[in-house]
């Protein structure tokens, strides 16, 4: 038999982490693998402003706007270099998932996208054919849902597999520091 594929998209939140000791107690490991997505914002680099021109008694010197944008010009920080650093930094904030899971016997896979986050999960789901999309949801509805949005509202309605919901009990933090005690940060 091969396995099925579920995609766990996770933002960093002990919250959004409390369906991981879900996924334990309902798959077997030899049946699923799973992808641990995070999907974060898309960084921008920062180069200082060039100088500009300054005239003083007729002349034309040039000048720049602050010490910030001298510093910037001589050391750079590119768009890519921003990019590579942020990707790193994400995929690294899911190590502890990724370790809690492999200790429970998964084959788990790490991926991070940038944009806007239910965008990024139905196009991955969609792009890598994932049979199940497991995420933790607040549960919110009425005004705190409409001010607030809700990631998980906008996969459930975009996807056409099957997308399992976790709400945590109002102790999740405590049953997730249980469950993950294990795990070195």
């Amino acid at each position: 038999m091969s396995s099925l594929s579920v995609l766990i998209p996770l933002d960093g939140s002990e919250f959004s982490r409390s369906v991981l000791p879900n996924i334990i107690h309902l798959f077997n490991p030899e049946h699923y693998q799973l992808t641990l997505l995070r999907v974060g914002i898309m960084p921008e680099g920062a180069v200082g402003k060039p100088p500009r021109p300054l005239t003083i008694d007729g002349s034309r010197l040039m000048g720049y706007g602050s010490e910030a944008d001298v510093e910037l010009t001589r050391h750079p920080v590119y768009a890519s270099q921003a990019f590579d650093s942020l990707k790193a930094e994400l995929a690294d904030s899911l190590a502890r998932a990724r370790a809690f899971l492999e200790d429970a016997g998964f084959a788990v896979t790490v991926e991070v996208r940038f944009g806007d986050a239910a965008k990024e999960i139905v196009n991955y789901a969609e792009q890598e054919a994932v049979d199940l999309v497991a995420m933790a949801t607040h549960g919110r509805s009425g005004l705190p849902r409409m001010v607030m949005g809700s990631v998980a509202k906008k996969v459930l309605r975009n996807l056409r597999i099957p997308v399992m919901m976790v709400r945590p009990a109002a102790n999740y933090d405590e049953e997730l520091a249980k469950s993950m005690t294990a795990v070195a940060p």
